[in-house]
């Protein structure tokens, strides 16, 4: 019986912290726990304490709370305090490299960025998408060490290399503790230098990079990525090009030797350094040893054509039983340099810069179409954007493209114009989440970066805070007016065009089937009547494939 209590003990979960034992045997002889002499029961050191009972009670307490004042009112937030961005310090290496150093004593770590031109501007065409494979191919290994040998030295000291691609820039970026910054800088130079660029490793990747593309084209937001620059661009045109399977299939190994050849020279790079590294540890890693030879400039990027947006008003990409679709407002706008940038960033927050944004309250709280709605302008050196997008539920899609062409079109008219507590608030947002883009080597690089792609000053962001203080009403309602243009934009849609749409009844303020003729229209044949009608605009309906092409 004793025995029998025990399992049943044990197999209840009783007698403390749960492990797993092995299996237990059956014994062959006297019962080993029955034989065990009973452990001496401790004595209480002192007297016992009295048992608390806590007692819940089955009705819900009711709970008083104070009637002050001030609970009515939501807190003020704190006058701002200015920004000061850790001191930049520019020179040039004997090879021709722009350094950008930024010396940070207090933390033993090191971050640097080796920015170069090229990117995806200057794929061939026929091999869109070289750039991205060849970047990635320099981070598979050295000539010495294979991949795994690679990832395990780098594993070894704790370090990371990463190089990546972009429309305009390629690079290639480090991070290190101090104490093993030699043996992570030797590894840096290597991958730089001397990259294994293996066969089997190049197959791999693009049939991985291959059958990603075909994943892709089962998502419609991955979708509205791939087709938003030719549409927006042009498919002519360097920035509206799509990388394919053909694309991918087309580039080969030799072509990515080319590549590092051709772009990866130090006469017109940049090196943005975060950390703790002096001048002179900075010019002697890269003035001596393995890069002092390193010579030569990079292959000049070519120069733009200009944009030529495709004809058309809603271009629609068909995903057959998508559970969502994507919708997208698209329109060229100011450049990053504009004079009224802390204007129109206080617009685009607004307007759709965060959870409280205008879009975001009516596509998610009020309606329930989406989980999240964004919109904002965007920038490369060339060009500006302006954007909305919203992942939404299928049969919502018709409906979501109306509030987003009334909200754009109200606030550029005036009709719904920026109020002083929706300015506030993201004004203060603006303000109080700056320290954070410096929070970390990486994202102090990245700061850096964007400071030099543009053109802007170094101390750029002294005068921030100040600036964004000093946007009012006035700013923001002709910055709306300036440059939020719906005449000139163009909707993307991506989903199921067979689903049945629905739309709000103005009168209820509930959806309800969209019905015309007796018949509830599909996501194809709203989109097609509306385009019909012209109610955002003339251009006309044009169907893509996933590719970006015209279907018809």
């Amino acid at each position: 019986m004793k025995r029998l209590a025990l399992l049943v003990l044990v197999a209840c979960g009783g007698g403390g912290p749960k492990t797993t034992q092995p299996a237990p045997t059956t014994p062959t002889g006297p019962d080993p726990v029955a034989q065990q002499p009973a452990p001496p029961v401790a004595k209480p050191e002192g007297p016992m304490q009295p048992t608390i009972k806590v007692v819940q009670p089955a009705a819900p307490q009711e709970l008083a709370f104070p009637e002050e004042n001030f609970r009515a009112d939501q807190p003020k937030p704190g006058a701002p305090r200015p920004f000061r961005l850790p001191k930049v310090k520019p020179f040039t290496l004997a090879n021709g490299i722009k350094v950008f150093l930024v010396e940070q004593h207090t933390l033993p770590i090191v971050s640097m960025d080796l920015n170069f031109d090229g990117g995806a501007l200057v794929d061939p065409k026929g091999k869109e998408g070289l750039a991205s494979v060849c970047m990635s191919m320099l981070t598979e290994g050295t000539q010495k060490l294979d991949k795994i040998q690679y990832a395990e030295a780098l594993a070894d000291v704790a370090s990371n290399i990463n190089a990546y691609a972009a429309d305009d820039s390629v690079g290639l970026a480090m991070s290190s503790l101090t104490k093993h910054m030699d043996t992570t800088f030797a590894l840096f130079v290597e991958t730089l230098q001397s990259p294994g660029f293996r066969a089997t490793d190049f197959d791999r990747m693009v049939k991985r990079r291959i059958e990603g593309v075909k994943q892709s084209k089962g998502n419609p937001a991955s979708v509205a990525g791939r087709v938003t620059g030719g549409v927006l661009y042009g498919l002519e045109h360097p920035s509206g090009t799509i990388t394919t399977e053909a694309s991918l299939a087309a580039i080969t190994l030799d072509d990515c030797k080319q590549f590092a050849t051709t772009w990866l020279k130090p006469g017109t790079a940049r090196l943005f350094v975060v950390g703790d590294l002096t001048e002179a540890q900075v010019r002697k890693y890269f003035d001596k040893g393995a890069l002092a030879s390193w010579k030569g400039k990079a292959g000049k990027l070519p120069a733009l054509p200009n944009p030529a947006t495709m004809n058309g008003r809603i271009f629609f990409v068909h995903v057959p039983g998508a559970a969502q679709s994507q919708v997208m407002f698209l329109q060229f706008g100011p450049k990053r340099t504009a004079p009224d940038y802390f204007a129109n960033t206080m617009v685009a927050s607004v307007f759709g810069g965060s959870f409280s944004s205008r879009i975001n309250m009516n596509l998610r709280e009020g309606k329930g179409y989406s989980y999240g709605a964004r919109g904002g302008f965007g920038y490369s050196k060339q060009y500006g954007t302006f954007n909305a997008a919203a992942s939404v539920r299928t049969d919502s899609t018709y409906q979501t493209l109306l509030e987003i062409d009334r909200e754009i079109k109200d606030l550029q008219a005036g009709k719904t114009p920026i109020k002083l507590d929706e300015l506030d608030r993201e004004k203060q947002g603006a303000i109080l989440g700056l320290p954070g883009r410096f929070a970390t080597a990486q994202a102090a690089l990245g700061q850096y970066r964007g400071l030099v792609y543009f053109g802007l000053p170094l101390d750029y962001y002294n005068a921030y805070v100040a600036k964004v203080g000093q946007v009012n009403e006035a700013q923001v309602k002709a910055a709306a007016a300036k440059h939020l243009k719906p005449a000139n934009a163009v909707y993307i849609v991506v989903g199921d065009g067979d689903a049945k749409m629905i739309v709000r009844d103005p009168g209820t303020n509930k959806d309800v089937p969209y019905m015309k003729d007796g018949k509830q229209l599909t996501l194809r044949e709203a989109l097609s009547d509306l385009a019909q009608r012209g109610d955002v605009g003339t251009g006309g309906f044009i169907e893509l494939d996933t590719d970006g092409r015209p279907l018809r």
